[in-house]
């Protein structure tokens, strides 16, 4: 089988390295994701035990940021070897988590490459977040007898679809997990029926929900007196142009809104800006840089979150939500359906069906201070109940652990 698995990742490599050439999506140090490591890296690699935590790009990166303080906390004596995947989540973790792990790449799952990283890094565990499944890298980690644990775990739609026409061969992968913490029942139940053992999965919750925001300063200048912002986050083609829509009504009747758009994808901000300016906005911010989304919510009265309105899955809204913030999200949120449904149950945002229920629902909370107040004051109140997924996780990551480094029995 894993002959066969290496085979096929190798035709799709040579397939995808021409592909990333051409886009540019490689990034200083990318040569490591095929074990080419510099002796100063492999010096600083070996200088400790190690605990490694994998995340796959941004919003996995936003995910360990704070779970990375408790692993310190709780496991003093280890290092931590932060592994990310894409270009943006890499340089995000190189700038957020410089002074508390060692960002590297992730390695490309070749039987010889994941072989090479897990016996340099060595790891007293490994931990993945959100339901990343390696076959080469869970077998070498299983034959070296370290334990692997997934926090945050979710299966979604498309995922799971995916996932059921290959059930009979990812049973036996899914039982090399040591522990499964996943978001909701239904992630653990569907967990279970791709082949997981029951007694390796539990509900932990979402570790997002622990995840506050904490640096707070803008990357754009303060509010002018009369201003108020419409952040429109994480956006995605075609929403932009539904929101400059939308906008262009609101300050005819209200001058002091301003609008500040911040794409999912930086690379397509040059595009954006050329779109601003042939509509003929000049009051309107476009960000061309990342890591900046939670300070821009921090300045915000009114948050629309993207990739719900044209493409589907969704974005996080609990950044916005813990800062008390009047959120508006569209229909395509699959990907963070329980999420949404704490927040509608709590009447804590507003989900729109289409671009008309859209303009709407902006235009009624521009016009009205108290109901965009009572919706962020619900928001907060949402947050409150559903945290404490970080302390449930690391309790049954800490059975999984040596003894001699689990540090802290207080976990």
């Amino acid at each position: 089988m894993f002959l066969v698995y290496d085979l096929v990742f190798l035709l799709y490599a040579l397939v995808y390295l021409p592909y990333l050439l051409l886009t540019k999506r490689g990034y200083k140090g990318y040569c490591m994701r095929f074990g080419l490591f510099s002796p100063a890296v492999k010096g600083q690699i070996k200088a400790k035990d190690n605990i490694w935590i994998h995340a796959v790009s941004v919003g996995e990166v936003m995910v360990i940021d704070g779970f990375i303080d408790q692993l310190r906390k709780n496991y003093p004596a280890c290092q931590i070897i932060a592994t990310v995947t894409t270009k943006t989540g890499y340089e995000l973790a190189r700038e957020r988590l410089k002074d508390r792990a060692l960002v590297i790449p992730s390695p490309i799952d070749f039987s010889f490459v994941a072989g090479a990283f897990v016996s340099l890094i060595a790891p007293k565990m490994y931990i993945v977040v959100e339901t990343e499944i390696w076959p080469n890298l869970y077998r070498q980690l299983y034959l070296k007898k370290v334990s692997l644990g997934v926090i945050n775990g979710r299966i979604s739609d498309a995922s799971f679809g995916r996932y059921k026409a290959i059930r009979f061969l990812l049973k036996g992968i899914l039982n090399q997990v040591s522990v499964w913490c996943m978001q909701s029942q239904k992630d653990a139940d569907r967990i279970m029926e791709l082949g997981a053992e029951a007694s390796r999965v539990v509900v932990t919750g979402n570790v997002k929900f622990d995840d506050l925001p904490k640096d707070l300063d803008s990357p754009v200048s303060s509010l002018g007196k009369d201003e108020v912002w419409w952040v429109a986050g994480s956006t995605h083609p075609g929403e932009e142009e539904i929101v400059l829509d939308v906008y262009d009504k609101i300050i005819k009747d209200d001058p002091r809104w301003r609008l500040v758009i911040v794409p999912r994808h930086v690379d397509r901000s040059a595009q954006i800006k050329e779109l601003v300016t042939r509509r003929g906005f000049k009051d309107v911010i476009v960000i061309d840089t990342i890591g900046q989304l939670r300070s821009l919510y921090s300045k915000a009265s009114l948050v629309f979150v993207g990739k719900s309105l044209c493409v589907g899955g969704g974005h996080n809204i609990i950044e916005p939500a813990s800062l008390g913030k009047a959120v508006i999200i569209g229909p395509k949120v699959e990907n963070f359906r329980d999420i949404v449904a704490c927040f509608k149950e709590g009447k804590a945002i507003v989900q729109v069906e289409d671009a008309h229920g859209f303009e709407a629902a902006v235009r009624d909370l521009c016009a009205d201070a108290a109901k965009r107040e009572a919706l962020g004051v619900a928001a907060r109140k949402v947050i409150a109940a559903n945290q404490g997924a970080t302390k449930r996780s690391l309790e049954h990551l800490a059975t999984c652990m040596d003894s001699r480094f689990r540090g802290n029995d207080n976990v």
